[in-house]
Formats: C-alpha cells, structure tokens, sequence
C-alpha cells in the first residue's frame, strides 16, 4: 500500500511505471514468446527427428517379418495340403515338404534368421526340420486350436519362446484350404530373437534414451540398451489408444509407433534435456537482448523525466497556491510545448473559476431569494385569516369534527413547509402537503371544487424541492377555477416519462389564461424574473426559477393554456432518491 500511494503521489514515479509497463514489460513479453517459439521449433523438430528414427526400425521390422511370412506359401503346395488331409501315406510328402523348405531358405534374404519351421494338421501330426515326422502332445495341440488370435484364419500370432535355451519368436498361421475355406492345419516359423535385438541395438546406439519393443498385449518383446529395463509410462491408455505419436511425462519424451504388420508398438524413451539442448543457446542470447535493450530505456527514461519534470513542478506550485485560496495566480510560460499548452490551459481554467464562483455566488443568491418567495408566498396572511374564520365558523356551529379535522390539515400544511430546514422531501410528502391544504380549500369552496389524484406510486420515494406544487395548486384553485362559473375540478397527475424523468401535471378546468399574458409568463419564467406577488404567475415563474438552479436544464415547468377552457402545468424533476 505505501508503494502504492508513492506512485500515486509522484508524476515521475508514475512515468517511471508507464515506461515499464510500455517498453519493458513488452520486450520481456517479446523475450519469453521469442523464446517460447523457439523452444516449440526445436522440439517439434527433435520430436519429428524422434518418430523418424522410431518408423524407420519399424519398417524395418516389417520388411523382415514380411520375408519371413512368404514361407506361409509351403502351406498352400500341394503336398502339404496332401500332408495335412492324409493321416496315413505321407511319407513322400513328408521328404516334398521338407526338400520345399530347403528351396525356399535357399532363395529368401532373410532365410539365416529362421531356426525351425513346423507344419501341423488337426490331429497333431506334425512335420519339422529338426525332428521330420512327429506326434503332437495333445495340450500343445489343443492350446494352437484354442488360440483366440488364430480365429480369423487371416491373423498370425507371433510370440516370444525360448528354442535350445535360446530367445526365439514363434509365428504361427493357419493353413486354409482354398476350396472350402476350413482349416487344414497350422504352420510355425521360429525366428531368432537376435535378428531383431541386432537391429535395434544399432539403431539405439546412435540415439540416447532407451528403445523397447512390446506385443499386443503390450508385454516386452525387446530392450535397448540390453541391461536396461523398460521404461514405466505413466499415461498408457494414450499408448494403446493411438498407433503413432508422442506425449511427455517430467522429464521424459515418450515417441512410439504401431507396426500394421505385427501390431508391435516400437517405443523410445529421450530425456527432454537431451532433446532441447539447442534451446539454451537461444534463451542466452534473448537474455542479453532484452536486458540491454532494458538498460538503455531506463537511461532514455531519465533523461527525458529530467525535462519535463522541472516545468511540471513549477504548474504545481501554482496549483497548490490556487488550492490554498489564491484565485489570481498565474502561471507564466517561457516555452512552446504541450506543458506550456497545460501552463494556458491552467491560467485559462483560473480565469473561469473566477468567473464560476461569481456566477454560483449569485445563482446561491437568486436561489435563497427564491426561496424566501416560497415561504412568504405559503405564510399568505390572508389564506392563514380564511382558514382560521373557517375554523371559528365551524366551532360555532358546534362542528367539532370538522375543526378537528382543518386544524390538523392546517398544522400539517405549515409542518411539512417547514421541513426542519430541508431543502428538498419526498414526493409523498409533498403529495401529502397539497392534500392537507386542499383539505382546507375545499370546506371553502365545496361547491365549486372537485379534486382528484392519478400518481404512480412508483414515484412517491423520489424526492422534489419542497413547495413546488403547491403554488400551483392554489394558482389553478385563485386564478382558474375562482374566476369562472360553475364547478371546477383539479386533476394532480403523475408518473415517469419516456426518458425516465418523474412529470407532474396540475390540470384544471378553470378560466384559463390569454394568449398574451401567456406568453408574458414563458417570457418571465426564461427570464427567471417573477412578476409581482399579487399578480397571477407569480407562484409559477417563482417554482421554475427554483427548479432550474437546482436541477439545472431541461427541468423547469412547462406550461399550456386555453382561455375559456383551462390549464396545464406541468413539473419535470430527475428521477433522484433521497
């Protein structure tokens, strides 16, 4: 908080902040996006680098299982279909087959890798190149029949053994007969193990990070560097769910591919160090960048402070004397600048403070007079004599109640005048006012005076300056409805305009007023001049003239008239609350 209101009292502390907030704050912004983007360039290339290096050995896993799967032909010749459908005479086959075997290890590249191949009918009958013609145990037998992966006769199932203690990976199809589709038998190739531990410890001698191998069922095949473990990925399900990508976990870069040839999923394992080292470079030289580029707008930030900050301290030294009351000080400038603008423009605004004050001095003048009126004009000896006849009137002729009843309107009506001082109340109150002294008006005028009220009650907790309506009230009542035969009515009409302002109408029926003593009271009221205290419009002119100092324009009354007919006055006040 003390940073704070230091800034806040301080104009060079302030550019201090706009320089960093403006210059500073952007170029390490630029620094850190400039090295954001490198790093994601680097990486994204490193990662691109990393699934390469991993689809070429899967491709090259591929090629070799590939190979090896065209020795699956042995099982569509004729004498190994011969061999699996007759369980008796196979002995010319059997030497068929295996002679077959020898032709096909002798013209394929990748022949050295296969160890043994076996061929098996449904009843266990098998032939092999180590072992010729054999009988199949029952439980290997019926573990090949089961075999869920073996199901579609398409599938081959490749899976890790040990063949003379030595890692071998067994591959096994099925044998389908091309007329009627069934199974006739299985075919086993053997492959050695190290076939494909040598091509991946090759390529993951050139690489850092460690390299392994998993099956379908995502158990590992294979591991490089040998002794190493496979790596534990925390984020498998994104592994299984995907056949290619990348993710990163810690400290790691995880890139993986799926073979369509074997469902094998090649996996390497990279420290992201190792990946991103280059970045470091990049982020040394944004460092220097931005840090010197800093050190040379704070210097530039001093130098200009210097020349503007000398004037500035002068235009507040003559602030501060005009603060302390002296409304003559001047400012005198030596300069052509926008501080000398800011050195005119204060001399200038002075000279309309002066001119200001002047001018409230009167309007608070013109306002107090105004009021006065108000008051003077409410406290009408006459009024004040004909109520109090009234009273005596009625006491006579022993109507208590009703002399109750005007004595309480009458003590209310001067209350409510009186406002303990306020200036302005509520509209209800001021309702409340023009009710009491209709009250009284109309055990006067019973027979010649119908009042009524249309108000929204929405307005009533709005306030208004006190005793606005009611001279208009007794304006309508003396100058309207008096001065016409027969009876006259008053409509008090209230609610909110469209532009959200409060109007009031005081409509009566009375004798109305000529077009020009109209216009002599438009005229007087824009004036803000009444006319004198007996003369009619006098309580008008007096209620806009308040009206207007207070609330400022458009506010005021507005006034419509037809002679013989009546008239409209009509209130426009904000919508405030008290």
């Amino acid at each position: 908080m003390k940073l704070i209101r230091r800034i806040n009292s301080s104009f060079r502390l302030k550019l201090m902040v706009m320089f960093i907030l403006l210059t500073v704050i952007p170029l390490i912004v630029v620094g850190v996006v400039s090295y954001i983007k490198s790093y994601n360039i680097v990486s994204e290339n490193s990662y691109a680098l990393a699934q390469q290096k991993v689809d070429q050995l899967t491709r090259e896993f591929d090629v070799i299982i590939q190979d090896i799967k065209l020795f699956n032909e042995i099982g569509k010749k004729e004498s190994t279909v011969q061999f699996l459908i007759d369980s008796k005479n196979t002995a010319n086959e059997a030497k068929d087959i295996l002679t077959m075997i020898n032709f096909y290890k002798e013209n394929y590249q990748y022949s050295d890798s296969i160890m043994n191949i076996r061929i098996i009918d449904l009843e266990g009958k098998a032939i092999s190149e180590d072992r010729g013609v054999y009988l199949l145990d029952k439980v290997s037998l019926n573990q090949l029949k089961n075999s869920n992966d073996l199901e579609d006769n398409m599938n081959t199932v490749i899976q890790p053994i040990y063949k003379n203690s030595t890692p071998a990976l067994s591959m096994t199809s099925a044998i389908v007969s091309d007329d009627s589709k069934k199974v006739l038998g299985f075919i086993t190739i053997i492959i050695k193990a190290s076939t494909f531990k040598n091509i991946l410890h090759e390529t993951a001698s050139k690489i850092s990070g460690t390299i392994h191998i998993e099956d379908q069922d995502g158990n590992t095949l294979f591991v490089s560097p040998e002794l190493a473990s496979a790596p534990e990925v925390e984020n498998r399900d994104f592994i299984e769910e995907n056949r290619y990508g990348y993710l990163t976990e810690r400290s790691k870069l995880i890139v993986f591919q799926t073979s369509d040839i074997t469902g094998w999923k090649i996996v390497r394992v990279s420290p992201l160090s190792e990946i991103v080292k280059s970045t470091e470079n990049i982020k040394s030289l944004i460092i220097i960048t931005v840090g010197s580029s800093i050190i040379f707008i704070i210097g530039l930030y001093y130098f200009i402070t210097s020349r503007l900050i000398l004037p500035l301290r002068v235009l507040k030294k003559k602030m501060k004397q005009a603060s302390l009351g002296d409304l003559n000080v001047m400012v005198t400038n030596h300069r052509t600048d926008e501080i000398a603008d800011l050195g005119e423009n204060f001399n200038s605004m002075m000279m309309k403070i002066n001119t200001l004050v002047k001018k409230s001095v009167d309007e608070q003048k013109q306002l107090k007079i105004a009021e006065l009126r108000t008051l003077q004009a409410q406290i009408n000896p006459h009024f004040l004599y004909n109520t109090l006849e009234t009273i005596i009137w009625m006491a006579e002729a022993k109507k208590g109640e009703q002399v109750v009843e005007i004595t309480k309107a009458l003590s209310h009506f001067f209350r409510i005048s009186l406002s303990k001082g306020k200036d302005c109340i509520l509209l209800e109150d001021e309702i409340e006012h023009i009710r009491n002294y209709l009250l009284i008006q109309k055990i006067r005028y019973q027979d010649i005076l119908d009042v009524t009220f249309h108000l929204n009650e929405d307005i009533l907790k709005y306030e208004i300056i006190k005793l606005s309506l009611q001279p208009l009230v007794e304006n309508a009542i003396y100058h309207g409805i008096k001065n016409k035969r027969g009876k006259g009515f008053v409509r008090i009409k209230g609610d909110f305009n469209p532009e959200g302002h409060i109007c009031i109408d005081v409509i009566d029926n009375g004798i109305g007023i000529k077009e020009d003593e109209l216009m002599k009271i438009k005229k007087q009221m824009s004036q803000g001049v009444p006319f004198e205290k007996d003369r009619g419009g006098f309580g008008m002119v007096n209620v806009h003239q308040r009206l207007v100092l207070f609330y400022g324009e458009p506010f005021g009354l507005k006034i419509n008239s037809w002679y013989g007919s009546g008239t409209r006055v009509r209130i426009i006040i904000p919508a405030k609350r008290c």
